[in-house]
């Protein structure tokens, strides 16, 4: 598992030629299928903020790069990373139990795993902060999520997985 946060400001590798094509600015999700659609640029684009490079059209999503081939600037849709980030989080009994601090991607940044949620900094300081997983999330809006009380749990940032191992 591995957090979207860590993607963002990595560089792209056209791996034809080993030009950098640019660095991550966003990660862009299909919040209804849970999918990572696509990748926006740092000044890939400056007069159209919506186009980047699709998912499909990236090879490996390793520790300090993501490698390309073959590729071609896309409108990419979706809900950004950028606009989840901060969004409140409530149970499903009217509770707030915080923000969303990152998006939790599986291994191969394809899949959207679940949220890392705070509730502000003394608290984060204090108990840590708490991971909820997509199975347990009721509702998914842009500007809101709703989860089942119960199933947010502490997160322990000592569990790694895949290449950021």
């Amino acid at each position: 598992m591995r957090c979207a946060r860590d993607i963002i400001g990595l560089p792209l590798i056209d791996i034809n030629n080993g030009d950098q094509v640019g660095w991550v600015k966003d990660v862009v999700f299909d919040k209804d299928k849970d999918l990572v659609t696509g990748f926006l640029l740092e000044g890939a684009h400056l007069f159209n903020a919506s186009k980047g490079i699709p998912r499909h059209a990236i090879i490996s999503v390793g520790k300090n790069a993501l490698m390309v081939s073959n590729f071609s600037f896309e409108e990419i849709f979706g809900l950004k990373w950028s606009q989840k980030v901060g969004n409140q989080v409530y149970t499903k009994d009217g509770d707030v139990k915080g923000t969303i601090e990152d998006v939790f991607l599986d291994d191969k940044a394809e899949n959207i795993v679940g949220f890392e949620i705070s509730d502000g900094l003394f608290a984060d300081l204090m108990e840590g902060r708490e991971a909820i997983f997509k199975q347990h999330v009721m509702v998914d809006e842009k500007d809101i999520l709703i989860v089942v009380d119960d199933q947010v749990a502490p997160w322990d940032g000592s569990i790694k997985g895949g290449s950021l191992s």
